[in-house]
């Protein structure tokens, strides 16, 4: 069998790989996909309102070195500038007490 031939199913198979792991990257939900890599905050924002979250919103920036979240959610670490979203006064707070400079949204 020419070696052009053994080729194409190998070909189809990582064809098949690159257009399904986009796809279940797109269903997973803003706030899991938060967890491991950045994502707009609007969709985080999005998120919420469409499960009935209606408390204040607020954006909030790491104002050190670092600010780390590990202990809640979004379970990581946040250089100084990188942002946060929050959703009522307690995560405000928690936010405020892990670095974050927040503001309404």
């Amino acid at each position: 069998m020419p070696r052009s031939l053994r080729l194409i199913p190998l070909a189809s198979l990582v064809a098949i790989q690159w257009v399904l792991v986009p796809t279940t990257q797109a269903q997973e939900p803003p706030t899991k996909t938060f967890e491991q890599r950045d994502v707009p905050l609007s969709l985080i924002f999005s998120e919420w309102r469409e499960n009935g979250n209606n408390a204040n919103t607020y954006i909030c920036t790491c104002d050190r070195e670092s600010c780390d979240t590990r202990p809640g959610w979004p379970f990581r670490s946040f250089r100084t500038g990188q942002s946060i979203p929050a959703l009522g006064e307690a995560n405000l707070n928690d936010a405020r007490r892990d670095g974050f400079i927040c503001g309404k949204r």
